[in-house]
Formats: C-alpha cells, structure tokens, sequence
C-alpha cells in the first residue's frame, strides 16, 4: 500500500489530517468540559433545591410530631384533639389511643372514637419501640385525598394524627423553581407521597420505585445525582435527597438534559467557525514545509544509494533541516562501519571453523536449512566420514543410520530437539545411541546440539569403550557377589557342623547337655548372621529387625516357660546394620533372652510376657530395649560386679560396640542397650 505513494506526499496529507483531528479532537475535548461544567452548575443547583426541600419537609414532619407530645398531658388531652386539629391545618383527624389499642380521644368529626387499633401497624410499632412513626401514603376516606399517619408514642398510649399530603404538593407547586423542573417525594419503596406535576399518576412515567437508580443508590450519602433515560428516549438530569427523621421520604429533582444543555448549541456553531479558520491558514503551512522535506530526502537517497554501491567514502554537503544534516553525518559513519564490521566477521568466521576443525571432540556445523558446512577431523578419525563423503543432509541420515526404522526416530529426536533450540528453549537430554562408523562397525554416542550465529554445532562423544568398561565392570561385581555368598553359606555350614558336633558330644548326659546348649546357642546366633547375608542383596548389612525376629522366635521355642508359651510383643523398626555391630548385637540378645526364658518364669507363673523393642533416638543412636515381667533379678545381685560368663558377655560385648547399658528392676527385668550406629 506504502509504494503507491510518496513519503513527502503521504507526511503532508497526514499531517493535515493530524492538525484537523486534533483540532477536531481539542473542540470535542471543549465541548466536553463545557458539558461537564454544566452538568456540574444543574447537579448543585438541584441538589441545593432537593436538600432544601427535604429540609423544609423535616421541619413539617417534626413541628406536627411536636403537636402530637402536647398529648403527654392528660389535663390537656380532652381538648388538646380538637385544638391541635384547628391549629395544625394539615391535620385532618387527630386521636389518642390508650395502651390497648382503642381510641378514647378523637378530634371532632373523625367518627373513630372507640375503635381498636390495636392490630394496626401506626399503633403497634410506635408503641413497642418507644419511637415516631410515619405510614406510607395512602387516599384519605374522608376527602380522597393523599394522607399519611404521624404516630407519637406517649407512655400510656399513642398520638395519632392523619396529615393531609395535599399540603406538601401546594407547598412544592408554589416555589419558584418548580416551573421548569419536575420535584417530587417518594418513600421509602418509591411509591409517591406528593410532587409538582398535574398529571395524575396513571399518566407518569417516572414513578421511582421501578427505576434501577432508585433501588441501587447509596441510601447512607443522603443525597446524589444521576443521568435517566426515560422509555420515550428523551434524558433527564436528576438529583435527590433524604429527609430527616422517621419518614424515610427522598425528595426528586429532574430537569430536562435538552434545557440543561441549550446553550451547547450556540458554543458548537462558534467552535465549528474557529477550526475551519484555523484549518485554512495552517494547510499552506504543512504543504510548504513539506516541499523543503521533499528536497532533502531527495539529497539523502542520493547518498544512500552511493553506500549501497559499495562507495563507503562518499562525502556529502548537505545544506537542509539539522535533523537530516545529522541523519547524513550518521549514513557517512554507518557506511565506513559496514566495511570494517564485515572484515572482522569474515575474519572471525575463519578462526571459529579453524577452532571447531582442530577440537579433540567429533564436531558437525549446519547450517540453518541443515546443510553440512564443516566435519572437523576428530570425526573423521574416530568414524571415518569425511566431508567429501556427506555433503548433504540426506546423504547424512541414509549413510549414518541405514535402518530406516531407527533413522525415522533419530530424525524426529533432532528435529524436536534442532526446533527447540531455534526457540530459545533449554534442551535438557542429549541424544543417546548409535551411530554407523564408514567401516560398517556401529559405535555408541552422546550428542548435543548449540545454536551459534546462523548454524547449529553438534557435539558427539564416543561411549562404546566406556560401556564396555562398565560391563566388565558390573560382570566382575556380579561374580565377587557370588563368591561372597558362596563364603558366607560355608561359614554358616561349619558353624552348623560345629553344633552337631557339640549336640553329639553332649548326648546322653543332662548335666553335659544344660552345659554345652549356651554354646550352641551363640553358634546358632554366628550363624544366623551368616544365613542372612547370603540371602541378603546387600553383602554388607543386615537388618537388625529381621535379625533380631529370628532370634526371639528360635529362642522361645526352644526353651519352654511352664504349661504356655511366654507372649511376645516385638517393636523394631528397621535398621542396617554392619556385620561387626550385628554379631555382638545378636549376642547380646541372646544371652538376656537366654536368662530370661530361664529363670525369669517359674511355672506357675499366670501370664510371661516378653518385649522387644528397637529403634533410634533424636541423636541417631540405637537404643534396644529387652524386658519381661517375670521374678526379676535377686536384690543382692550386682550385675557390674556379677562373674558369670552371660553378664561378662554383656558387658564385654557392649563395650566392643561403643555402647552403654542400663537395668530397670521394677515390674520384672529391663535391660537398655544403646550404641552408636
């Protein structure tokens, strides 16, 4: 669209278009404020008149309250009807109603003397709140007229007087404002209670309570003002405020938009005149202005095209406007700029392909439509491609990748890869497989994508002898498990040949049998850890949970306790263990347990019951606790001091494992053996 026009042609139709928009634009702008100030004069002006109203409508209402109290006194009441009707004119009826409701005192001719007003509401409400109370308006039965009710409570009864509305309307016809603008009072639900039109009110059309603004104003502000719409199209300016008192009445002022804003009408005549003189004197203005533009840009592109031939040298005298004169100063220095920044980049481009050519690492550069620019001589040493041999991409994945099942995934992986790269984003996982050497031998790589400039540098590292390695590695560690397990499953089997050898021994002697079972039975706890490792995954730990289960299980069932087997409540948590924390460990169990099942039980003890318990404490020890509820210990009996081998073996073996012990006599034997991992 650009190149159907000319530029000097183009600024000055669009700086005419410019200056009229914003004359334009200024002129909306005035009109605007002239608008707002004189919404703003009619919004003030009306909401004087409406709060000045509301004021006066107070006083109405609280000076008749004030006739209303003269009730208070019972001397004046008998008269005090009939006088407050002559002097109050607004009063058509006035009673008093005694605590229950029913009318003793009425004002002559009302005809209401004796009724029970008990169940209406301008008796009940002032009644029970003790506060002034005023009806919503209602035709009068007397002279079909608007009325509304003013109740005063007094404490043994309340004062009533119907109040004639007509009143107010004469009131608000008679001021001097009402001739050109619409005043209303509305109450509480919109419905209303008088106003200044003689329309009657099947006629109007702006009944409040069914218009949204009155529902949704801010009863607490008092007062306001609003733009309406009525349903014929034609706007009104409105502004309203809140009685005092009890009544809940809003007074309405609206005045016509059309009559707020007639003098609009004369400023948009003037304002339309001032923007087409201005218009007519600023045009020739722009089009001269734009012919000097016109003659420089004419000087400009002639010295560009001298730059653009490659004539960087070029010096211009230029006599115009300053800021082309500096445009043209800049076009010198750009040109000799172009010449010395395109000698650094041809130079650097040949110091990075020399770099990437001698890197120890395999290294491809591509292009951006993937063509093969460079093949450094790491890769053609260790996969035996040259250059020569792949020049094109195609050429790349048919001679590297001759699967085409495996060369369609490896393709898809790059291209995901290369595309994310051109979008700035981070590539995490490099590239893991194979790769076809030129000799038809496949070898294993790594390789990764960089975006440098305007190509793509692809790293690959060698991983075939690093995997080979790895899986002579793992054989090796595969075969030491198996010989560590073959050793740990003999240990156990001698240890096994040793106690049938001690059984044998000990066979057909009691007295040689009770002397020889305490030794098996710590060959049989050696022996356990060595049956657990060669099941073990680990070679190097045992779990003290498993461990520790197996020898309260195998010792409770070999000794017996009376005519039951003792209960066993068992709570370890499950802890690695080395083989050197494990064996005295295990001992240790062994020999308390031993004791325990022993001659902790007599026989006809009603309930044994055996507790284990294993865990770590808050600095990482571990703390195992061996209790029962049998006899306990003698009182004489000092386990420190004690020669016996199973209490030597105690104390001997915690303090092998670094640990402390401790004893609790009470409710049976407790032992605490707590030792660092």
């Amino acid at each position: 669209m650009r190149e159907r026009f000319r530029v000097t042609s183009f600024l000055g139709t669009l700086f005419s278009v410019i200056v009229l928009s914003s004359l334009s634009i200024m002129g909306v702008s005035l009109e605007r404020f002239v608008r707002a100030d004189l919404t703003r004069h009619a919004e003030e002006s009306n909401g004087l008149l409406a709060a000045s109203v509301a004021h006066e409508i107070s006083a109405f209402l609280d000076l008749h309250f004030m006739g209303l109290s003269l009730l208070r006194s019972r001397d004046f009441r008998p008269k005090g009807v009939d006088l407050l009707h002559e002097a109050y004119p607004a009063f058509d009826t006035v009673l008093f109603t005694d605590s229950s409701g029913r009318v003793s005192r009425a004002s002559m001719g009302s005809g209401d003397a004796g009724f029970d007003f008990s169940f209406r509401e301008y008796f009940r409400i002032p009644f029970e709140t003790g506060a002034d109370f005023v009806s919503r308006p209602f035709v009068s039965g007397i002279r079909y007229t608007p009325s509304a009710v003013l109740a005063h409570p007094i404490p043994d009864g309340v004062a009533i007087g119907y109040i004639d509305l007509g009143f107010l309307g004469d009131f608000l016809s008679s001021l001097p404002s009402s001739q050109n603008r619409s005043i209303s009072v509305v109450d509480d639900r919109g419905a209303f209670v008088a106003h200044n039109s003689n329309l009657p009110l099947s006629g109007r059309e702006d009944i409040a309570g069914l218009e949204p603004w009155f529902r949704e104003r801010d009863i607490q502000a008092g007062s306001g003002s609003t733009l309406v719409t009525r349903r014929e199209g034609s706007e009104e300016l409105l502004s309203w405020a809140s009685t005092s008192g009890p009544s809940g009445w809003t007074v309405i002022v609206s005045e016509p938009s059309a009559r707020v804003f007639a003098s609009l009408l004369a400023f948009r005549i003037s304002l339309v005149l001032v923007l087409v003189a201005y218009a007519v004197l600023s045009l020739p203005l722009i089009l001269g202005s734009v012919r000097l533009v016109r003659r420089d840009l004419a000087a400009l592109a002639r010295f560009s095209q001298d730059i653009a031939e490659g004539r960087t040298e070029a010096v211009l005298t230029f006599k115009g406007f300053r800021d082309f004169s500096l445009l043209a100063s800049n076009l010198v220095r750009m040109g000799r700029a172009i010449g010395e920044r395109e000698t650094r980049l041809r130079e650097n481009e040949r110091r990075l392909l020399e770099t990437l050519d001698f890197m120890p690492v395999p290294v491809i550069l591509l292009a951006r439509d993937q063509r093969m620019e460079l093949m450094n001589r790491a890769f053609s040493s260790v996969f035996g491609w040259a250059r020569e041999d792949i020049d094109t991409a195609e050429k790349w994945w048919s001679s590297v990748y001759p699967d085409p099942r495996y060369r369609e995934e490896v393709r898809t992986f790059w291209q995901e890869y290369i595309d994310r790269l051109g979008r700035g984003e981070r590539t995490e996982a490099p590239f893991r497989g194979r790769l076809r050497c030129k000799d038809g031998s496949c070898r294993s790589v790594v390789g990764q994508a960089a975006l440098i400039a305007e190509g793509f540098v692809v790293t690959y590292v060698d991983m075939t002898e690093s995997e080979q390695a790895a899986e002579r590695t793992a054989a090796s560690l595969r075969e030491k498990e198996i010989l560590l397990k073959e050793i740990h499953h003999r240990v156990k089997n001698n240890l096994q040949v040793v106690t049938s050898l001690l059984s044998l021994q000990a066979s057909g002697d009691p007295e040689q049998v009770r002397l020889f079972s305490d030794s098996i039975n710590r060959i049989q706890v050696m022996a356990g850890i060595h049956e657990l490792l060669y099941r073990s995954r680990d070679l190097a730990h045992i779990d003290l949970a498993e461990y520790g289960e197996t020898i309260v299980h195998w010792l409770a069932s070999t000794y017996s306790v009376g005519s039951s087997a003792p209960e066993l409540e068992l709570r370890m948590d499950r802890i690695e263990l080395d083989i050197d924390k494990a064996v005295p460990c295990g001992l240790i169990m062994n020999e308390i347990l031993t004791n325990t099942l022993k001659y902790a039980f007599p026989p006809d003890h009603p309930a044994p019951r055996i507790r284990v318990r294993a865990a770590r404490d808050t600095e990482g020890f571990v703390v195992l606790e061996l209790s029962d509820n049998g006899t306990g210990l003698p009182p004489d009996f000092d386990p420190e001091r004690s020669s016996t081998l199973g209490f030597l073996l105690i104390r001997s073996l915690c303090q092998q494992i670094r640990g402390s012990w401790s004893l609790d006599r009470s409710g049976g034997t407790g032992w605490t053996i707590r030792f660092p991992v």
